[in-house]
């Protein structure tokens, strides 16, 4: 998102948009930014939607309007200029409210996606990541350090090394202590097992508990826990496997038989050839970037 835009929406839109803020009306949104990762105001955000939206509008409004006036003048010589001026103007008018409402809209949900995508990627690496923090705690590391430690180590887990470079900010330029950065740190993170984790580590350090024996017990349950992901995401795969060979191999083949045998009965009818070139080129890719669009699906959250 362009500074420049950010900022005229924040100091141009932000100000219609603050009354509704401070009513509670953009809770659920100011939510999804935080648990993003989305380091900006509810503001700055919905005034930079808006900014946008405007602009396509106002572009969609100039290409629309240019081009309907020519296609009309070119398709209808008897029309008047009035005629073809309102014409024209209305619809490019139609096409900017159009364009800009489909621009706007998601903008509304793109941080829920967004944390939907960070949920997966910090519960991949949530096990590497308990692991490398008991081993540093097993070397005598203070707690606030082994944070600061996983941000510099994004090889083991890279949205939690982003999310450990936040903790290490809170506690470093905002002076929270550890416990307050891993409370809020809890509260903004989308995987509701992170939250629990990080819960877990600040129970233990304010009880007084071990916390290498804490990371360790976590370690392991969460490796159980993963070796079970992996069982289920394998007899996924097969029964998808399955479901794959009978779209793109069984199902053409039976089809061209039957084709073939409609062939030599009635060889003057061309629904045959229409059914086979229907099935070859709208059907079958169809059901295949489905068929891998599911796999793909899958696989993301191992």
């Amino acid at each position: 998102m362009s500074k420049v835009i950010r900022r005229v929406g924040y100091l141009r839109f932000g100000r219609f948009i603050e009354p509704w803020i401070e009513k509670g009306r953009f809770e659920r949104l100011n939510t999804s930014l935080k648990k993003a990762g989305m380091d900006i105001s509810v503001r700055a955000y919905l005034g930079s939607a808006i900014v946008t939206s405007i602009l396509v509008g106002i572009l969609s409004f100039v290409i629309t309007t240019l081009s309907a006036g020519i296609i009309l003048q070119n398709t209808d010589s008897t029309i008047t200029i009035e005629t073809l001026l309102i014409t024209a103007l209305f619809i490019g008018l139609l096409s900017a409210i159009i364009c800009s409402v489909i621009t706007y809209l998601p903008f509304l949900y793109w941080p829920q996606m967004k944390a939907a995508d960070r949920k997966i990627l910090i519960e991949s690496g949530l096990t590497s990541t308990a692991s490398y923090l008991s081993a540093m705690a097993s070397s005598g590391v203070p707690p606030d350090r082994l944070f600061y430690s996983l941000a510099g180590e994004e090889s083991v887990a890279p949205e939690i090394s982003k999310e450990s470079k936040r903790i290490t900010r809170d506690i470093e330029i905002f002076g929270y202590d550890i416990l307050k950065a891993l409370r809020t740190a809890s509260e903004r993170s989308p995987s509701e097992r992170f939250s629990k984790f990080l819960d877990g580590m600040s129970a233990t350090i304010t009880s007084g508990g071990d916390l290498t024996f804490y990371l360790s017990s976590e370690t392991r349950a969460h490796m159980k826990l993963k070796e079970e992901e992996t069982k289920e995401f394998i007899e996924q795969l097969g029964v998808l496997a399955e479901i794959f060979m009978i779209i793109g191999v069984v199902a053409p083949l039976f089809f061209v038989v039957i084709l073939a045998i409609l062939a030599v009965i009635s060889p003057e009818t061309t629904i045959g050839s229409i059914f086979m070139l229907t099935l070859t080129y709208f059907i079958m890719p169809i059901l295949l970037t489905i068929m891998i669009l599911l796999i793909s699906t899958a696989s993301r959250d191992m």
